[in-house]
């Protein structure tokens, strides 16, 4: 069996995608956890970086983000996606 997401390009759109319609809920999930201005948080498995930017919206300039990834490509598409 061929694993679904070895096209990189669609697997990208998928997590922008995914991303796009899980957004809402993960950012009311961290407001009910109780994150917010100047918090400093750990994203592990960040992917496209949609949880990464999504906290970082919550903890303002005066907190910080760190996302890890180990799949390169993922991490150059959270970059193209932030800047």
């Amino acid at each position: 069996m061929d694993y679904p997401f070895a096209n990189r390009a669609a697997e990208d759109e998928r997590l922008v995608v995914q991303g796009a319609l899980f957004d809402p809920l993960t950012r009311r999930l961290f407001q009910q956890a109780g994150i917010t201005s100047g918090m400093r948080v750990l994203d592990l498995g960040s992917g496209a970086g949609n949880v990464a930017r999504l906290v970082a919206e919550l903890v303002g300039p005066a907190g910080a983000v760190v996302g890890i990834e180990r799949d390169p490509v993922a991490v150059e598409l959270a970059r193209r996606r932030t800047d």
